[in-house]
């Protein structure tokens, strides 16, 4: 799915970006109450919410925190078909991965036309300000012993591009939405 295509209600294209470097999408899922993890794990997985996130992120770079690349399983890692970046403070390498020590040294090491956020909290909300797009699953679900959240936005920044309700096999309900921002 290419997110340049992307228009929102009124059929208006997403802006461009007036600031050098790549569009930013933040790929999430997130709860009702904004949760986001525990424990250095995901809350909630649902086989359809894996593969878009895949068919979002697949052949773009990916950012993300250290622990979340250490939250990924071992086979995962890296990511097959992304160029994996990776956030840390500690500079120490990671195999299959490319380390920076900032979300700008990272942003500043693609070429590619788009990059996908993927977490964790920090990195969203340093990308959150930057961000072209949020491409997000929203769960009818609370987690109250959730210890990181998605960083809290503006919904008048961005207008709603696309939504489509889905049911989990247990019932849980659950959107996959695109948010487009309206201008920088």
């Amino acid at each position: 799915m290419s997110t340049t295509a992307l228009t929102d209600a009124s059929g208006t294209p997403a802006p461009a970006h007036p600031l050098p470097g790549p569009r930013i999408t933040l790929v999430a899922a997130v709860a009702r109450d904004g949760a986001i993890g525990r424990r250095n794990d995901l809350l909630w997985s649902e086989p359809r919410d894996m593969a878009r996130f895949k068919q979002l992120t697949l052949g773009k770079p990916v950012i993300m925190g250290r622990k979340t690349w250490d939250s990924l399983p071992p086979r995962f890692r890296p990511l097959p078909g992304r160029r994996n970046l990776v956030i840390t403070r500690s500079g120490a390498a990671l195999p299959g991965a490319e380390v920076f020590a900032s979300l700008d040294a990272a942003l500043a090491a693609c070429t590619e036309a788009e990059v996908c956020v993927m977490g964790g909290g920090e990195i969203y909300a340093l990308a959150l300000p930057r961000a072209h797009q949020l491409a997000l699953t929203e769960i009818a679900l609370d987690f109250p012993d959730a210890d990181r959240h998605f960083p809290a936005w503006r919904r008048e920044d961005f207008a709603e591009a696309r939504r489509e309700a889905l049911q989990a096999a247990d019932g849980t309900r659950f959107d996959f939405v695109d948010y487009l921002r309206k201008e920088f």
